[in-house]
C-alpha cells in the first residue's frame, strides 16, 4: 500500500520542480550575480544605490506589465520605447500651457493610439506584430524628434517633480507606483475573464477562436494596454530625470522583452507569470547599475545587453524542452 503513495509523491515532486524551473533558474541567476556585484563592488549594497537602483528599474517595469500581456498572448511590441520618449516630449511640450495634470491626461492616450493602429493592422491586415509594431516604433521616434525639434525639454513644473523625487518611508514613489503597475496587471490576468483569454489565444489562437473567444479584439486591447503603459512609463521617467529628448529610451523594448523572457514568460506565449517578471526586470537593471558603478565603458553595455537577451532566448528554449518532457 506504500509504494503507490511514495510513488505518486515522487512523481508529484518532480512534476512540481518542472513547473517551478523557470522560477527556480530567475532567483538562482538573481542571487548569484547580487553576491558576485556585492564582493566586487561596496558599494553596490548601499541605500543609496539601492534606492537609486529601484527609482531607475521602475519605467522598465511598468513597460514590462504591458509587455508581458502583449507576450502571454502570442505578440510583440518593440515601438515602446519610442512611444515612451514621444509620450514625455508631448507631455514636457504642454505642461507650460495646460498645466502638468492635464499634459499627462492628453499624453497618456498617445501609446493605446499606437496600440490600436498596431492591433489592427495586425489583426486584420495579417501582418506580423514585430513587423507592424517596428513600423509604429520608426514613426513615433520621428515624432519625438519633431516635437522636440531635436533639442532636450526640461522646463517643468516643480509639482510634477514630485511624483519622480519624492520618497515616502525611503523607498522611491516612482517604484511603488511600478510595482501597484504590476500587481494590476496580475489581477487582469489572473482574476479576470480577459485574462483567461490571453493566456488562451496565446496558447492556441484557432480553439480559442473556435471556443468563442473574439480573438482579434483581445489582441487589439493587448495592444492597447501595452502602449498605455509605455506612456505612463514616459511620465514617471519624465518626472524622475526632469528633462526628455527624443533619443531617450532607444532600445528599453529589446532590455524589456528580454527581462519577461528571463521572468518565464514564453516567446511563443500562452505561458508565464507577472510577479515573476519582476525578477527579470531587476536583473537587467542591476547588470546596468553594476558597470555603471564598475564605470565600464557605456558602449560595452549594449554587449551585455545583446548577450543577456541571446541567453535569455536559449533559456526559454531550455525550458521548452524540459517542460516537453513532462
Amino acid at each position: 500500500m506504500t509504494m503507490p503513495i511514495t510513488e505518486n509523491a515522487g512523481a508529484n515532486w518532480k512534476g512540481t520542480l518542472r513547473r517551478s524551473y523557470g522560477l527556480i533558474q530567475s532567483v538562482a541567476v538573481l542571487l548569484v550575480l547580487v553576491i558576485i556585484m556585492s564582493l566586487i563592488s561596496p558599494r553596490f549594497m548601499s541605500v543609496i544605490n539601492i534606492q537609486n537602483l529601484m527609482a531607475q528599474m521602475s519605467p522598465a517595469l511598468i513597460v514590462a506589465a504591458g509587455m508581458t500581456i502583449v507576450m502571454i498572448n502570442g505578440e510583440f511590441d518593440i515601438s515602446v520605447g519610442a512611444v515612451l520618449a514621444l509620450t514625455a516630449a508631448v507631455s514636457a511640450s504642454l505642461m507650460p500651457q495646460l498645466g502638468f495634470v492635464p499634459a499627462i491626461f492628453v499624453s497618456l492616450f498617445i501609446g493605446p493610439l499606437f496600440g490600436l493602429i498596431a492591433g489592427l493592422i495586425v489583426t486584420y491586415g495579417g501582418i506580423p506584430s514585430f513587423i507592424t509594431t517596428l513600423g509604429t516604433m520608426m514613426i513615433a521616434r520621428s515624432l519625438a524628434f519633431v516635437v522636440t525639434g531635436g533639442q532636450v525639454i526640461s522646463d517643468l513644473p516643480p509639482a510634477f517633480r514630485v511624483i519622480g523625487l519624492a520618497r515616502p518611508l525611503g523607498i522611491p514613489l516612482p517604484f511603488m507606483i511600478a510595482m501597484a503597475t504590476i500587481v494590476f496587471g496580475w489581477i487582469l490576468l489572473t482574476q479576470t475573464a480577459f485574462g483567461k483569454k490571453v493566456y488562451a489565444i496565446g496558447a492556441n489562437r484557432l480553439v480559442a477562436a473556435l471556443s468563442g473567444i473574439s480573438v482579434k479584439r483581445t489582441k487589439i486591447i493587448c495592444l492597447m494596454l501595452c502602449g498605455l503603459a509605455a506612456s505612463f512609463a514616459g511620465n514617471i521617467l519624465l518626472a524622475r530625470i526632469g528633462a526628455i529628448q527624443a533619443d531617450t529610451a532607444r532600445g528599453l523594448e529589446f532590455e524589456v522583452i528580454a527581462a519577461v523572457v528571463i521572468g518565464g514568460v514564453s516567446l511563443g506565449g500562452g505561458q508565464g507569470n507577472i510577479m515573476r517578471v519582476i525578477i527579470g526586470v531587476v536583473v537587467i537593471a542591476l547588470i546596468r547599475n553594476f558597470m555603471n558603478l564598475a564605470r565600464i565603458d557605456i558602449f560595452w553595455q549594449d554587449f551585455a545587453t545583446g548577450s543577456i537577451i541571446i541567453a535569455a532566448v536559449l533559456l526559454d528554449a531550455l525550458q521548452k524542452r524540459i517542460g516537453s518532457q513532462n
